[in-house]
C-alpha cells in the first residue's frame, strides 16, 4: 500500500510525518521514523477533489497542506495529552 500524499514538518525539534492512505482513508502518523498512530481521515479532508480526475500541481499542494494542517493539530492535540 503506497501513500497517497505525504507531508512533514518539524515541530519542537522532532520530525514528524503524515501519510495519507486512499485505500483505506487513513493517516499514519510517523515521529522520527516512528508509527505513532494510524487514523480515519476526516471526511472532508480533501472534499471532491478526490473525484475530480487527474491532479494537477496545485491540486497536490493543496493536498499536502491539507495534511500538514491535520497533522499539525495531531501534533498540538497529542502534546498536550502527554
Amino acid at each position: 500500500m503506497k501513500a497517497t500524499v505525504r507531508a512533514g514538518t518539524h515541530i519542537e525539534g522532532l520530525h514528524w510525518v503524515a501519510e495519507y492512505f486512499q485505500e483505506g482513508h487513513e493517516i499514519r502518523v510517523l515521529r522520527e521514523g516512528q508509527e505513532v498512530c494510524v487514523y480515519d481521515a476526516p471526511p472532508t479532508l480533501f472534499g471532491d477533489e478526490k473525484d475530480a480526475g487527474s491532479k494537477s500541481c496545485a491540486d497536490h499542494r493543496a493536498g499536502e497542506a491539507a495534511l500538514l494542517a491535520s497533522l499539525k493539530r495531531f501534533v498540538a492535540e497529542h502534546d498536550s495529552e502527554e
